[in-house]
């Protein structure tokens, strides 16, 4: 076994550890917005409010 064979292992361990990471990034964030849910759903709706009163306010000049 020469070199590229422990390079290859290293390559694919430091792949599996960079997609554990990252998917435990994403249930981490899945299982706080369901837990802000109701908040993020209401800041949603306040975006929107904006977004609307900002475009029906270009139609009356």
């Amino acid at each position: 076994m020469d070199w590229t064979f422990w390079l290859g292992i290293v390559v694919i361990a430091a792949l599996w550890g960079v997609t554990q990471w990252a998917f435990s990034l994403r249930r981490h964030s899945e299982k706080s917005r369901g837990e802000d849910r109701e908040a993020a759903d209401a800041m949603n709706d306040v975006e929107r409010g904006k977004e609307r009163g900002r475009f029906w306010s270009g139609f009356g000049n």
